[in-house]
């Protein structure tokens, strides 16, 4: 067994048990194989379960942001709007620039939630066409979530020909997603924070639309087609070479997480979000609005003090804790409270971090 003790809570990449990197030890197999074929085979329908999807579902051997350039890539031919309110929301922004699309911004200060009413309002009447609207579920720089469900229908109601281009990195296996629902056409996370693996892979959900719009376009690079996705799904298979020991510790992660229940899962998230807004309110202040606070990361000002200070006195007490991030980065520290760590042990980190703070 590898003592990997819980005490690091960053806001990803997240705690990892130490039943999943055991099975990132076990022997090698071939990408080709019918052992693979097996293993990507059962890993699907956890997937599904998590996207709440009967569509289409996949995992890359890359980064979040890979998927997110992918959703542009594949479904965007010209101009998309981008909703942003904090670090990670903008990241659509800035890769949307690079390659060379027509981009809508509409902004939202930064520990706010992105208003249903002011994109219908952004939406309404407008007289060119957005090919997608990017929404990001959980703002992993300000711990806000956004309410997908919500920003979908109105994209459907005053836009309807755009599709739906969702970020859920720090959200999916910690809150709700409901792809099919929702109305969702690509929907992306990475694994090492809500479902907390090692950094390495990365899932999606594409949507029958959205196939249908890739299909269309004449360039849609190579690393990440959605149409090579597709036609290697369905033999069981992945377009490149993945990282064959994520696959080993998704399928038990996708395993144990059918034992716990999603919703257990997520009424543990939100029991973890409750305990450390209550258990910090003495010595710091949320940056997000309390309406919109994650189930899966806070970010926290403190009261007196310098947060990297704080930071380092939890250091040397044994925990790891997230710093800010973006234009945030001097003004608060952040707690990752995602994935497999529990309530007990999130517990025992606010004992010492109260003891810190109050010093």
């Amino acid at each position: 067994m590898i003592d990997n003790p819980c005490t690091f809570f960053v806001p990803g990449p997240t705690w990892v048990r130490p039943e999943i990197l055991e099975e990132m030890t076990r022997p090698m197999i071939g990408h080709r194989s019918a052992e693979f074929k097996a293993l990507f085979s059962g890993i699907r329908p956890g997937l599904r379960e998590l996207f709440g999807t009967t569509g289409e579902v996949f995992v890359a051997t890359s980064s979040g942001t890979g998927l997110l350039e992918a959703a542009l890539i594949n479904c965007v031919g010209r101009r998309v709007l981008v909703t942003t309110c904090g670090a990670f929301s903008e990241r659509w922004l800035s890769i949307a620039q690079k390659l060379g699309l027509e981009v809508d911004r509409l902004d939202t200060e930064w520990g706010e939630a992105v208003s249903p009413d002011r994109l219908a309002d952004h939406l309404e009447g407008r007289q060119q066409h957005y090919d997608a609207v990017t929404i990001t579920h959980n703002e992993t720089s300000t711990g806000v979530i956004n309410d997908v469900e919500s920003l979908a229908r109105v994209v459907q109601e005053e836009s309807p020909g755009s599709l739906i281009l969702v970020d859920a990195v720090s959200s999916l296996a910690g809150a709700p997603m409901s792809c099919d629902a929702w109305g969702i056409d690509v929907c992306v996370s990475s694994t090492q924070k809500g479902i907390a693996l090692p950094p390495g892979i990365a899932v999606f959900s594409v949507s029958e639309r959205a196939f249908e719009v890739a299909r269309e376009r004449p360039y849609r690079g190579t690393y990440f087609d959605f149409l090579e996705f597709q036609k290697n799904a369905a033999l069981d298979s992945v377009p490149f070479t993945p990282s064959v020991p994520h696959f080993y510790a998704l399928a038990r992660q996708l395993r144990d997480m059918a034992a716990e229940t999603l919703p257990v899962r997520f009424e543990r998230h939100r029991a973890m979000r409750a305990l450390t807004l209550e258990r910090t309110a003495r010595y710091a202040t949320p940056m997000a609005k309390l309406e919109f606070a994650s189930p899966t990361v806070s970010a926290l000002r403190p009261h007196r003090g310098d947060s990297e200070v704080l930071r380092s006195r939890m250091k040397k007490r044994g925990f790891t804790l997230g710093g800010g991030y973006g234009k945030w980065k001097e003004l608060c520290f952040r707690i990752g409270h995602m994935g497999d760590i529990s309530l007990e042990a999130l517990s025992s980190m606010l004992d010492v971090l109260g003891e810190e703070a109050e010093q």
